[in-house]
């Protein structure tokens, strides 16, 4: 498939046009909550069988797809520990980490279970994934070292560089041939939109044998809309 700006910009405005609900002779009906604008991208002539054609990372949109950053929670020791407190953020040291492991299953759960975002220094990071890497993956928040993620921070690090991240990062996951996400709520800027759906697209098209040509077709739609196929010029059509 072939992805031109002009469709894009089309089926995004579309969308969200589709997402007020109409009903004749009644006025029109905006849903109470703020959704977002996501995107549905089939993959196709992709074996998935070979683990090289599946993607499991974390990505940086240029601009905020959340109105609230994801919570974080720290495991850090001495001068990190006291920033990321002193910011007002939850942090678990050495000592509090060795205390969970001593605890059972049902704890430790709702540990992660509490926190969208996990962020550790290097040194903490064996004793993390110890006690608690199986519950972290169970629930696709296991923590990544660059460039597959960002919750690795070293001793020296401020941690402003990881929570100036929390509004635009997002788990890119493609283990079928189904890639979904968001691109902001429905009053983000269009420009910004399209910005932050050509950055996925560029790391898709890296990762795809044949770029865009791996591409079946791409939706666009609200959180609760109707979707909106993308539509793409017909004498480039495969």
């Amino acid at each position: 498939m072939i992805v031109e700006d002009k469709y894009l910009r089309n089926a995004i405005k579309e969308a969200l046009e589709k997402s007020i609900r109409k009903k004749e002779g009644k006025k029109e009906k905006v849903r109470k909550f703020e959704e977002s604008v996501d995107v549905i991208i089939n993959v196709k002539d992709l074996d998935f069988k070979n683990p090289a054609n599946r993607i499991d990372e974390e990505h940086i949109m240029p601009h905020p797809i959340r109105k609230k950053p994801l919570v974080p929670c720290f495991f850090v020791n001495k001068d990190l520990e006291m920033t990321a407190k002193k910011a007002g953020y939850k942090t678990i040291n050495n000592e509090e980490l060795n205390e969970i492991a001593k605890k059972p299953n049902k704890e430790k759960k709702k540990v992660v279970k509490a926190y969208d975002y996990f962020i550790a220094e290097a040194p903490a990071m064996i004793q993390v994934a110890k006690v608690l890497g199986r519950f972290l993956c169970a629930r696709g928040k296991m923590i990544k070292p660059r460039p597959k993620g960002f919750g690795i921070i070293q001793p020296s690090e401020s941690i402003d560089n990881v929570l100036g991240l929390l509004d635009r990062i997002f788990f890119l996951r493609m283990k079928q041939p189904l890639v979904q996400f968001s691109i902001g709520k429905k009053d983000l800027d269009l420009d910004k939109m399209v910005e932050n759906f050509n950055s996925v697209l560029h790391r898709l098209e890296q990762a795809f044998p044949n770029g865009q040509g791996n591409i079946r077709s791409i939706y666009i739609k609200t959180t609760m809309g109707e979707p909106v196929r993308m539509k793409e010029p017909e004498k480039k059509r495969r």
